[in-house]
């Protein structure tokens, strides 16, 4: 008898599972279909999102391809531009954008104080974007915020700071970064200035754990490298070999030289003194008081979408956190469950602040 009403009971929990799983997917479904119909009437979108021609192809190209009654209104920008901006704009209590998408260090450094963002999760909809087997580390582990609500990373791209131009630089030399300090690379680095926030700050910081302050402060001061924060001379000087090794290298930039022929010589200069990912531009928050709330919604469920995702990395050649797409580059692919040290989460905030300072104090 204790048998047989067992088994009853499991009989109804399950009919009763399936009855509220159904619902649930209808309730999502009818949501989005309402969602979908209000951002129709809408009509567009306004996404302050990544600069170059391939962030746009991959940001407001094939979203337009998807949803064509939603127009897509997208100014790209970096974040030391976006950024002071946005911030202006919203001092003069004018609201103009739904999406920002960028680096998530001064999304996170001027936006977040400010109140401009509202929490993603309610603004997703669509049941395979939460889903946590689809994404490494889980959905979860991709917010920068350390509250974990605000801003969100897709791009899984480990981390390879230095490139060498074979061209001008043997293979046989330069197969780690540890090698830079040699005398006579002095004068023949590149490097996206770490006295800002970006890439450039980025491997300074790598450098730091990996080797040490000390190593840091030796290479700054020593070996008469070249800083700048134009991405596009960066890339240039670099092809042409004028200085054939790089620091930060801008590879969405580096793509739009080797489609046309030059550059192809350019390669990573050996594996990274640290596990690290970073998602680059590859990170995207849902700002608040949207002058299109509808539409914003949208965008976000078919950005962190496979769709989505796809689209990104087939443009940009960097991966996704996505386990379910097909990386865009191969070579810079997380492995299985290995952990990686994200240095541009909000909780490594004080760490940069730090390695920004040293750069500060040894770079006139």
């Amino acid at each position: 008898m204790v048998k047989m009403i067992a088994a009853v009971v499991v009989e109804i929990l399950w009919v009763v599972g399936m009855i509220s799983a159904a619902g649930a997917q209808t309730g999502g479904q009818a949501e989005w279909d309402r969602v979908l119909a209000a951002a129709k009437k809408e009509g567009a979108v306004t996404v302050a999102g990544a600069p170059g021609d391939t962030h746009r192809e991959a940001l407001a190209d094939a979203f337009t391809k998807a949803y064509p009654e939603i127009r897509v209104e997208y100014t790209g920008m970096s974040g030391r531009d976006g950024v002071p901006r946005i911030v202006r704009e919203r001092q003069a209590n004018l609201f103009a954008w739904d999406i920002y998408i960028g680096g998530p260090t001064s999304a996170l450094g001027g936006l977040k104080p400010l109140g401009a963002f509202d929490p993603l999760r309610p603004a997703l909809i669509r049941p395979e974007v939460l889903d946590d087997a689809k994404w490494h580390g889980g959905f979860q582990d991709g917010f920068m915020d350390t509250e974990g609500r605000l801003f969100y990373a897709f791009d899984g791209t480990v981390t390879q700071v230095l490139h060498v131009n074979r061209e001008f630089v043997p293979k046989g030399e330069i197969r780690s970064s540890k090698e830079l300090l040699d005398p006579k690379w002095a004068g023949k680095i590149v490097w996206e200035d770490p006295r800002y926030e970006g890439a450039g700050l980025n491997s300074a910081l790598v450098f730091s754990l990996a080797y040490g302050e000390d190593f840091l402060r030796r290479l700054l001061r020593e070996q008469k490298i070249v800083y700048t924060r134009d991405r596009r001379q960066m890339t240039e000087w670099m092809v042409r070999g004028r200085h054939p090794i790089a620091i930060a290298m801008p590879t969405d930039e580096l793509i739009i030289f080797q489609e046309k022929g030059v550059g192809k010589q350019i390669e990573p200069g050996g594996p990274d003194p640290v596990n690290s990912m970073i998602p680059g531009f590859g990170s995207t928050g849902l700002m608040n008081r949207a002058p299109h709330p509808n539409a914003a919604k949208v965008y976000l469920n078919w950005l962190l979408s496979a769709d989505g995702q796809k689209s990104w990395t087939q443009a940009t050649k960097r991966n996704s956190r996505r386990l379910d797409v097909s990386p865009g580059d191969p070579a810079r692919l997380t492995i299985g469950k290995e952990k990686y040290i994200n240095t541009q989460k909000e909780s490594v905030t004080e760490q940069r602040k730090r390695i920004m300072q040293i750069a500060k104090e040894i770079l006139p």
